[in-house]
C-alpha cells in the first residue's frame, strides 16, 4: 500500500490541523470525571491548552484525550503541570509531586486559568504535535525532545 502525499498535500493537512486546533472550542478544565465523560471523547488526539486570556500555553498528543485529561492534573503524571509549578509557584520539581501549598496553588490555578481545545486525530498525531510545537515554540512551555524533534523535522524535510 502507497500513503505517500506529495508535499503540498502533506502541509495543508498540517496547516488545516493547525487551524482547527486553534479554533476549536475551548473547555474551561474541570477536575471531575464526569466533565471529562461529558467534554472530552475517548478517542486520540491532539490539545492545546490555553490561559482564560487566551494565551497559548502547551500543545500535546495522546492516544486517548480523556485519559489525558486525568493525568494531567497530576504532577506525577504530565509534565506541564510540572513545569507550570515551577515556573509561577516557585516550586521544586520532584519525581513525584510539590510540598502540599504548591499542589494547592497548582489547584486553585487549574480551576482558575485553564482551558483546553482538542481535535480528534486518528493517524499522524506525532507529525501534527511537531509541526504545531516548531510554529508556536516561542509561546510554549513545552518542547519537544531533541531527538524526537529531529525524526519528525527530518521525515517532513523528506517531502519538501
Amino acid at each position: 500500500m502507497n500513503i505517500y502525499k506529495p508535499s503540498e498535500e502533506l502541509l495543508d493537512t498540517l496547516h488545516l490541523a493547525q487551524e482547527k486546533l486553534l479554533r476549536a472550542e475551548r473547555h474551561k478544565f474541570i477536575k471531575s470525571a464526569e466533565w471529562r465523560r461529558n467534554t472530552i471523547p475517548d478517542s486520540p488526539g491532539i490539545y492545546a491548552l490555553f490561559e482564560k486570556n487566551n494565551k497559548l500555553l502547551y500543545i500535546g498528543e495522546s492516544g486517548n484525550l480523556r485519559k489525558r485529561m486525568s493525568e494531567i492534573n497530576r504532577t506525577v503524571n504530565h509534565s506541564f503541570r510540572k513545569q507550570i509549578g515551577h515556573q509561577k509557584f516557585n516550586g521544586i520539581k520532584t519525581s513525584k509531586k510539590f510540598n502540599d501549598l504548591v499542589e494547592s496553588k497548582l489547584d486553585e490555578y487549574f480551576n482558575d486559568e485553564l482551558y483546553v481545545a482538542f481535535i480528534e486525530v486518528f493517524f499522524g498525531r506525532l507529525e501534527i504535535e511537531a509541526f504545531l510545537i516548531s510554529n508556536h515554540q516561542q509561546f510554549l512551555i513545552n518542547s519537544m525532545s531533541e531527538r524526537k524533534l529531529n525524526s519528525v523535522i527530518n521525515y517532513l524535510n523528506d517531502f519538501k
